[in-house]
């Protein structure tokens, strides 16, 4: 089974995209028929390898510690959307960042209007 794969490529002011069809053989069987099983095996670790590298990356901003992160990574089951940790805080400093002087200048009287 056929899969479509888009690309895009920045050459100086230059932006394209490619798209081409590529055929993973559509299930397990037939991938490891195609391709061989250590390649598919790699192929799955290497991507697991990204994702859970991904998750430690959200924990160790949210400031978790080393042991807290090794106990969730266990607990990580690929395929399965990981935990989210949002922190408010930062979330909202982020944003703030992206804003013109104005708007910032707009959502500080905001928030100072909203004190308690």
């Amino acid at each position: 089974m056929a899969v479509e794969i888009k690309a895009t490529f920045k050459k100086g002011d230059e932006d394209k995209e490619f798209v081409v069809a590529y055929d993973f053989g559509g299930n397990f069987e037939a991938a490891k028929a195609k391709f061989g099983e250590a390649v598919v095996y790699d192929n799955f670790v290497r991507s697991g390898k990204i994702t859970i590298q991904a998750a430690i990356r959200r924990w160790a901003a949210a400031g978790l510690d080393e042991a807290t992160i090794a106990e969730k990574v266990n607990t990580i089951v690929l395929g399965v959307p990981a935990e989210r940790v949002v922190d408010p805080i930062a979330a909202t400093l982020s944003r703030f960042a992206s804003l013109d002087s104005d708007a910032q200048a707009q959502l500080l009287e905001k928030l100072k209007n909203m004190k308690k």
